[in-house]
C-alpha cells in the first residue's frame, strides 16, 4: 500500500469520525485523495447531504404544522419557554374554529382543510411583526404578540371575526366562517404561570363561545341568520344552572322573538340542533309522544297567548336513542315590560334518570354508566372513553372532613363537564373516579379532550385556608366498535389508571391526615 493512499484513507475515516461525533460541519477534501478514493469521497459527501436534508425535515416537521405551515405544539411549547426564560411579559389568545367538525362532516375534509386556511390568513394579515401564531390542534390555535395588551388583541381579533362573518355570509363560502377567542396577559416575573395563562385564556374562549354563537344553515333553511348576540340570560350563568345536575334540563324561551335557550345535557339527550334554537316549541312538540302530543301542545298555547303563567306535565319524549322516557316540565310565563320580552322558563326533570344520579356531583352514576355503555354496544359504533381519578381524597376526607372531599369531587365534575363541552356524556363511576363517553369520535378527539382534562382539572379548591388543587390521573380508550360487556370495558379503564401517569397537585400534611383513620366515601 503506497503512503498516498494510506494518508487518503486516514482522512476518510476521521471525516467519519468527526459525523459520528456529531460536527455536522465536517468536510472531506476529495481533491487531495488519490485517484482510486476520490469516488468513495465524493459519495460520502452526498451521502452527508442527503442525510443533512433529512434531518433538517424531521426537525421542521417536529415543530412546523404541515397545512399551514405554523408552529404546532411542539413550537409553541418552545416559544413560550424561551419568553419565560426571558422572563417577557406578553399576551396570549387562545383561538378555536367554530364549526370545524360540522364543515368537515358535511363537506368533507378538504373543504375542512380550505375552512382552516383561510381563518389563518385571515388571522396572519393582522399580525403585527412580534406576533406569531400556531396551530396546536385540529382547531385550535393559539397567537402569542409581545405589544398588545389584553383589550387591544381582543379587539383586534373581534373586529377580524365580523369580516370573516360577514365575508362569508353572502352564500359563495359553504358555511358561515367564525372562530371564538380568549386573551390573557401573563408576566412570568410577576409570578404568573403557564396553567394559569392556559386555564385563564381558554376558558374566556369557551365563555365567548357560548355567547357568541354562528348558527350555520341547513339545507332547508331560509335566510342565513348569521351571529346570535343577545340571548336571553347570561350564559355564564345559565351553564351554570344547566351543570348542577345530569337528570335536570333548563330552558328558556323568548315568546317575541322565538329564540330560545336550552341545557347542553337537553341538546345531547334530546338531539336538539343546538342550544339556541328558533322556534323550539314546534322542535319540542316533535319529539312528544303523539298520544300525549294534543294535550301538551294545548297547555303550552295558554302559556304563550298568556291565558296561564303556570305549566306543569308529566309526559313522554322521545330521547337521542328514539326511546320514550318519562319526563316531568315545569314552567312559568314571566310578562313583558316596554323594556322586556314575553318570557317562558322552565325545567325538564328525565324521571329515566333520576334514580341514577350522584347525589354529590349531579353526574350519572355507576349504574347509569352501564347502560350507556350498553346502549353504545348496541349501536356498534365508533367510541372513545376518558377515565379520569382524582388521588388523595381519602387524605382529604380524613383531614378535613367528608364535605370537604365532596367538594372536591363537584369542583372536579364541573371542570370535567366544562371540559368535555357537552360532546360527550359523563359519570362519576366508583369513588373518585369518572368516566366520559364520546359517540363517533376519533382517537385524535379523543387524546385533545384527555389533554384538555390533564390541563385544567384540578383548578384551585378553597378548604378552611388551604387552596387545595387535587392531584388527577387520565386514560383513555378508543374502540372502532362498542363490542363488549360494560364491565370488560371499565376494567380495563381502571388497569390503564394504574399505569397512567399522576399530574401533580397540592401535597398534604399525610402524618395529620393518617393520625385520623382514613375512609374512602
Amino acid at each position: 500500500m503506497n503512503e498516498s493512499y494510506r494518508l487518503g484513507e486516514q482522512s476518510i475515516i476521521a471525516y467519519l469520525q468527526r459525523l459520528a461525533n456529531g460536527i455536522s460541519t465536517a468536510e472531506l477534501d476529495v481533491a487531495a485523495l488519490p485517484a482510486e478514493l476520490r469516488a468513495v469521497g465524493e459519495q460520502l459527501q452526498k451521502t452527508h447531504a442527503i442525510l443533512q436534508q433529512e434531518r433538517q425535515l424531521l426537525e421542521c416537521n417536529a415543530y412546523i404544522d404541515p397545512l399551514t405551515n405554523l408552529g404546532n405544539r411542539n413550537g409553541f411549547d418552545r416559544h413560550v419557554e424561551q419568553l419565560w426564560h426571558k422572563g417577557d411579559p406578553f399576551t396570549c389568545a387562545y383561538i378555536d374554529i367554530d364549526h370545524l367538525k360540522h364543515c368537515n362532516d358535511r363537506f368533507g375534509h378538504a373543504e375542512g382543510n380550505r375552512y382552516i386556511l383561510t381563518i389563518c390568513r385571515t388571522l396572519s394579515e393582522t399580525m403585527e411583526d412580534d406576533e406569531m401564531l400556531f396551530r396546536i390542534g385540529g382547531d385550535e390555535f393559539v397567537l402569542i404578540s409581545l405589544s398588545a395588551n389584553e383589550t387591544e388583541l381582543e379587539q383586534r381579533l373581534e373586529q377580524v371575526r365580523a369580516g370573516l362573518i360577514e365575508a362569508s355570509s353572502g352564500g359563495k363560502a359553504p358555511m358561515i366562517g367564525s372562530f371564538s377567542f380568549g386573551c390573557s396577559r401573563v408576566d412570568p416575573l410577576a409570578g404568573d404561570t403557564r396553567r394559569q395563562m392556559t386555564m385563564d385564556a381558554d376558558r374566556k374562549m369557551y365563555r365567548y363561545k357560548l355567547m357568541h354563537r354562528v348558527q350555520q344553515p341547513k339545507d332547508n333553511d331560509t335566510p342565513q341568520r348569521p351571529i346570535v348576540d343577545q340571548l336571553p340570560c347570561n350564559d355564564r350563568v345559565f351553564q351554570a344552572i344547566s351543570m348542577s345536575s345530569e337528570t335536570r334540563y333548563p330552558f328558556i324561551l323568548n315568546l317575541d322573538t322565538g329564540e330560545s335557550q336550552w341545557s347542553v345535557n337537553a341538546v345531547r339527550d334530546f338531539d336538539l340542533p343546538s342550544q339556541h334554537p328558533f322556534n323550539s316549541v314546534d322542535m319540542w312538540l316533535a319529539r312528544v309522544h303523539p298520544e300525549d302530543r294534543d294535550n301538551v301542545r294545548a297547555e303550552l298555547d295558554m302559556v304563550i297567548n298568556g291565558t296561564w303563567h303556570f305549566h306543569y306535565m308529566q309526559y313522554r319524549v322521545m330521547d337521542v336513542t328514539g326511546k320514550y322516557v318519562l319526563c316531568d316540565c315545569t314552567g312559568y310565563r314571566l310578562d313583558g315590560t316596554d323594556t322586556e320580552p314575553n318570557m317562558y322558563v322552565g325545567i325538564i326533570i328525565n324521571q329515566s334518570l333520576a334514580d341514577t344520579t350522584d347525589s354529590v356531583t349531579g353526574l350519572g352514576d355507576i349504574h347509569a354508566l352501564v347502560n350507556a355503555i350498553g346502549e353504545m354496544r348496541r349501536v356498534a359504533r365508533e367510541a372513545g372513553f376518558i377515565a379520569i381519578k382524582v388521588d388523595d381524597i381519602a387524605e382529604v376526607n380524613a383531614r378535613f372532613g367528608f364535605d370537604a372531599g365532596d367538594r372536591v369531587l363537584a369542583e372536579s365534575a364541573a371542570c370535567l363537564m366544562e371540559c368535555s363541552r357537552g360532546k360527550g356524556r359523563l359519570f362519576r363511576s366508583t369513588g373518585p373516579t369518572f368516566v366520559a363517553l364520546f359517540d363517533d369520535f376519533d382517537p385524535e378527539e379523543t387524546d385533545s379532550i384527555a389533554d384538555e382534562i390533564e390541563r385544567f382539572l384540578g383548578s384551585p379548591v378553597l378548604i378552611d385556608s388551604l387552596e387545595y388543587q387535587p392531584p388527577i390521573r387520565v386514560a383513555t380508550l378508543h374502540l372502532d366498535s362498542v363490542d363488549r360487556q360494560p364491565v370488560s370495558i371499565l376494567n380495563e379503564l381502571k388497569a390503564l389508571l394504574g399505569k397512567a401517569v399522576q399530574v401533580p397537585g397540592t401535597k398534604l400534611d399525610y402524618r395529620r391526615a393518617r393520625a385520623a383513620a382514613p375512609i374512602v366515601r
